[in-house]
């Protein structure tokens, strides 16, 4: 039976352990696994029967979660990492080496930048930045060693909106993998599948877990390239032995390798997040939606959030997105106008996390990019004037309140 996308994000993945009848997965709070019979230990080590040896390598709490990312995604897998910029880092280093070059979309979170122009070029892999809203500049920047294009589904925090299926066009002509940071978009706003993504990365830190408890990445392949043709050796030599799950395979050598794995206890808090994660989405685009409105109709400030009609994609965004997400940002004027309505703000935190049920606010230039160039910030869409603001879960009326009192006076 064919259930609605509410319906599959509670149960798809989400079958009751067989062993036991519970209904959320045990926590494996362990860092190794015994065998009582060496040869069986010898033969899980060599893949030759299935089990578990070391929490860095795999663990069934952690496999929970991977069924279940996969199953809402309607992909063929799922890596489970550390960390947001974990499962970037990992995918990165999968599919490129040094000599190699990555095509990337210059909108961008701050900790993302400064690992392509850090670890990323630091291990020889050259990485072209492009405007993330043009996809003629991807086009022409590629070239005879390019491995990806990474751009993020809704850029962080420009909240620019990259058309995803001319990007899987371009990627699919050159033979490589689109790779989309959709932790903004989260797996309810887009269809990846549909829009030809091949590899989606998260923040499972945000709207999946939700809470603002724990730290988590996961990378997701959507099953739709084709890894027997991806020219790199590492693939190559994966897919002699797991065909289309090649990529996963090497993704997982990574992780264990660089030691990304994530807590199970963390794997554990971010599959209940998973639960309630359409719900909590839908209430913040609503309550994004009142709030964007409410700040279009002050004169002082200046509101860029894609469901406005103003914004540069809000037809674009219609069409790829469920909705329009849970980030607003506002130009104020000036770095102390910014930081005298983050300083009255008494319900909203000050905080530099987002996809939290709180509603949080920051000020990014000196904090999230304060070591990128003044015009790499700009390019970004990070001004001297601007805060961002992830909407939450209160009340509408609330949130708007709050917001209004702290805008007082501004002009």
């Amino acid at each position: 039976m064919s259930y609605q996308q509410e319906t599959n994000f509670i149960h798809q993945g989400a079958d009751p352990d067989p062993s036991t009848g519970a209904t959320q997965p045990p926590i494996y709070q362990t860092a190794s696994f015994a065998h009582d019979d060496p040869q069986q230990l010898e033969d899980v080590f060599n893949g030759k029967a299935f089990g578990y040896y070391y929490s860095r390598v795999s663990n069934p709490t952690i496999d929970a979660l991977e069924k279940r990312i996969t199953g809402i995604e309607q992909a063929i897998g799922s890596v489970v990492v550390s960390s947001g910029m974990a499962a970037i880092a990992n995918t990165v280093l999968s599919l490129a080496t040094s000599g190699d070059t990555i095509v990337v979309g210059k909108s961008l979170f701050g900790s993302t930048y400064y690992l392509f122009e850090g670890l990323i070029e630091d291990s020889g892999i050259t990485v072209k930045f492009v405007d993330s809203a043009n996809s003629v500049e991807f086009e022409n920047a590629i070239d005879n060693k390019t491995k990806l294009i990474f751009v993020e589904a809704i850029g962080n925090p420009k909240l620019d909106i990259p058309d995803l299926k001319k990007l899987s066009d371009i990627a699919n002509k050159q033979g490589i993998p689109l790779v989309v940071d959709s932790t903004f978009a989260t797996p309810y706003l887009l269809d990846a599948k549909s829009c030809g993504v091949h590899i989606l990365v998260y923040a499972t830190t945000k709207y999946i877990a939700g809470s603002g408890s724990t730290i988590g990445g996961v990378i997701v392949d959507t099953g739709l390239m084709n890894w027997k043709s991806y020219q790199t050796k590492k693939i190559q030599e994966a897919s002699k032995q797991y065909g289309q799950f090649a990529f996963l395979s090497v993704a997982k050598k990574v992780r264990s390798n660089a030691g990304s794995s994530q807590s199970p206890f963390n794997a554990y808090l971010t599959s209940l997040g998973i639960d309630t994660l359409a719900l909590r989405v839908k209430q913040q685009v609503a309550n994004a939606t009142a709030l964007a409105s409410f700040f279009e109709e002050h004169a002082a400030i200046k509101v860029n959030y894609p469901g406005l009609t103003s914004h540069p994609q809000h037809n674009l965004a219609k069409q790829q997105l469920k909705g329009f997400g849970t980030i607003i940002t506002l130009r104020l004027g000036s770095k102390e106008k910014a930081f005298k309505v983050l300083k009255k703000l008494k319900l909203v935190h000050n905080l530099v996390n987002l996809g939290d049920a709180k509603t949080v606010a920051v000020y990014p230039a000196t904090t999230i990019y304060r070591n990128l160039t003044e015009k790499q910030r700009e390019e970004a869409g990070v001004y001297p004037d601007l805060i961002r603001i992830s909407v939450g879960l209160e009340h509408p009326s609330d949130i708007i309140a709050d917001f209004k009192q702290a805008l007082e006076g501004l002009s």
